[in-house]
């Protein structure tokens, strides 16, 4: 009888070229046919995870508002680059990259991002 042996699981390649940060915040997102609502699980410079359901479809090309505590509302455009199912395979949620980020809010990211070792943020609008 031969003994099983394990064999290593691949290391899942990281294509994020900006680290990210826990943060949960309201988020609002619409596209040229809808309107969604939702909440942020995690920021970087680079995008943003939405957790909402329903959620525009990979490709879609969405304007993006984020309010961060007492500061006005910061705006974005973002591509939906992936979706989050549920078990039976609803979208629950989307991975979107920034493609035009206006400077006040790159600045904000900038700012949060730098909070390194704390812990999550909770932002309530």
């Amino acid at each position: 009888m031969t003994t099983p042996q394990t064999v290593p699981t691949p290391a899942v390649e990281e294509r994020r070229k900006a680290p990210r940060r826990a943060m949960e915040a309201h988020i609002t997102a619409s596209s040229q046919t809808n309107f969604y609502c939702g909440f942020t699980e995690d920021l970087s410079e680079g995008g943003v995870f939405i957790a909402m359901s329903p959620c525009p479809g990979v490709g879609e090309l969405v304007h993006i508002n984020v309010r961060v505590g007492n500061e006005p509302a910061v705006a974005a455009i973002g591509e939906v680059r992936w979706q989050r199912c549920d078990d039976h395979g609803e979208p629950i949620g989307c991975g979107v990259q920034f493609v035009m980020l206006e400077p006040r809010a790159a600045e904000l990211l900038q700012g949060l991002l730098g909070m390194a070792g704390q812990a999550p943020l909770l932002v309530d609008t």
